[in-house]
């Protein structure tokens, strides 16, 4: 093989990937508009954590599921994850999991047990949920949903 042949293997590698990471993006977005359509209701909740960090200190809040059921997580901007939540009571089953370079070992990392928490929710609204070490996991509104024609 010349270096053509190898230029036009990774050439076409690049470009399959680019199909198939449009593809995953159009059937993430049916998903989210059949969704959105069947619940014409339904809030987003924010997961306000920080899974990178330039010296390696991150904070990652993890829904696990909700009522009970594990849901599907959407993006709600770059790099922010959300999910869908029904008006009314919702539980949520949350978990929070820190990790930091260590002296002793390449990385120290923390996992806090699963915590489940019962929110009230209200018709397209915006939330946003985080964790607060003194004061636990925080569920707050912070935006009325817009309506997308």
């Amino acid at each position: 093989m010349d270096m053509s042949q190898y230029i036009l293997i990774v050439g076409g590698i690049i470009v399959l990937s680019f199909v198939y990471q449009g593809i995953g993006i159009y059937i993430h977005s049916m998903h989210k508009k059949k969704f959105e359509s069947e619940n014409p209701d339904a809030s987003m909740m924010i997961v306000k954590d920080c899974k990178w960090h330039p010296l390696g200190f991150t904070n990652t809040l993890t829904c696990l599921s909700v009522n009970g059921e594990p849901k599907e997580q959407i993006m709600a901007g770059y790099g922010q994850v959300a999910y869908y939540l029904k008006p009314g009571t919702n539980v949520l089953e949350l978990q929070y999991e820190t990790q930091r370079p260590g002296i002793l070992h390449k990385w120290v990392r923390t996992t806090y047990d699963p915590q489940k928490i019962e929110v009230n929710v209200e018709p397209k609204k915006k939330y946003e949920i985080s964790y607060n070490k003194n004061q636990g996991f925080e569920f707050k509104e912070i935006a009325q949903l817009k309506q997308e024609n």
